[in-house]
């Protein structure tokens, strides 16, 4: 089934999934990949990080709202542009539209989440904003947003090159040749990053020296960023299994707890129905005791009965004799 999918095609699948259901899913794909034999991409797919809450809801901007993350794209190349041209009065319009964009990307970007079941705090919304700013301040930055393979929040000044280490799951989509481009995974923005590149170049004229420059400093620390990248994607997942084992582990105990709870309310209900069976059991002796004595009792009263009942008889006889001499003598 993953035969023929690279790394990058396989995780832009993947961190379109909620955070929720990302770890499971990685994990049943390098195990596939396992089955089938490809044990090199497995372990790269399992060492896939999990996105925050604000780096996950920009990559599902990229891929649910592509017309509102190309919005800032565009506006944020039509800023560097008049940067570089040094033109004051374009600048102030342009910061102006920025101003009143970023918020609805931001909102288009909760909303999104939302209908995915997930809740964009007021904290990761700023992250967002932070996040849509380095993109439209930094080519690279923007290419690393719109690959929707984002895994964190970015930071960038405007003054110097977006720090993109460990911000990417797969970095290489963001320094792979124009003649590879189709090939690179993308969001539903339907554009690659060399298509970015491009666009952004043609858009220049004469900052174009500079971009050169700013280029070479980046793809130096591209280099570095990828030396370093497999630490922080080892780290990044160390501490999700961490936060997930911490979550088991504060569901286990809360079981725990109400079993305990639920073991102590049995137990205590079992001794309160001993100690009623030793109360009946002690009632039943003494009834037993009290039917036993008004047995004797009952069995006296008809020996008196019948002795009493003997008197009678025999007084009877004697009256009836008696009657007979009185009778005689008469």
């Amino acid at each position: 089934m993953m035969r023929g999918m690279d790394l990058a095609a396989i995780a832009a699948e993947l961190y379109t999934l909620t955070p929720r259901d990302f770890t499971g899913a990685r994990n049943d794909r390098a195990k596939e990949l396992r089955r089938e034999g490809q044990r090199a991409l497995a372990q790269r797919v399992a060492r896939l990080a999990k996105p925050s809450v604000s780096a996950w809801a920009v990559n599902a901007l990229a891929v649910g709202r592509a017309e509102a993350l190309q919005s800032v794209v565009a506006l944020g190349a039509q800023l560097r542009e008049a940067q570089e041209d040094l033109d004051p009065g374009r600048l102030r319009a342009l910061a102006k539209d920025r101003t009143q964009l970023l918020p609805q990307a931001v909102a288009a970007a909760r909303a999104t989440a939302h209908r995915s079941g997930i809740a964009v705090s007021d904290a990761a919304a700023a992250e967002i904003e932070q996040t849509l700013r380095a993109a439209m301040s930094d080519a690279l930055a923007s290419a690393a947003v719109q690959s929707g393979l984002l895994l964190h929040a970015l930071e960038g000044n405007g003054l110097e090159p977006v720090d993109l280490s460990g911000a990417v799951a797969v970095p290489e989509v963001l320094d792979r040749p124009p003649g590879t481009a189709e090939a690179l995974p993308v969001g539903a923005t339907g554009h690659n990053v060399g298509e970015a590149h491009r666009a952004d170049g043609g858009r220049s004229r004469d900052g174009a020296g500079r971009r050169r420059t700013g280029d070479a400093k980046r793809k130096a620390e591209q280099e570095r960023q990828q030396a370093e990248q497999l630490r922080r994607e080892e780290r990044a997942e160390a501490e999700a299994d961490r936060d997930e084992a911490a979550q088991a582990l504060d569901e286990a105990q809360a079981e725990l707890a109400g079993t305990e709870r639920d073991a102590a309310d049995a137990a205590a209900r079992a001794r309160r129905l001993a100690d009623e069976l030793d109360r009946l059991r002690a009632r039943i002796t003494e009834l037993e005791d009290d039917v036993a004595a008004a047995e004797r009792e009952a069995a006296a009263a008809e020996r008196a009965r019948k002795l009493a009942s003997r008197l009678v008889d025999r007084e009877l006889r004697a009256v009836s004799k008696a009657r007979e001499r009185l009778a005689a003598l008469d």
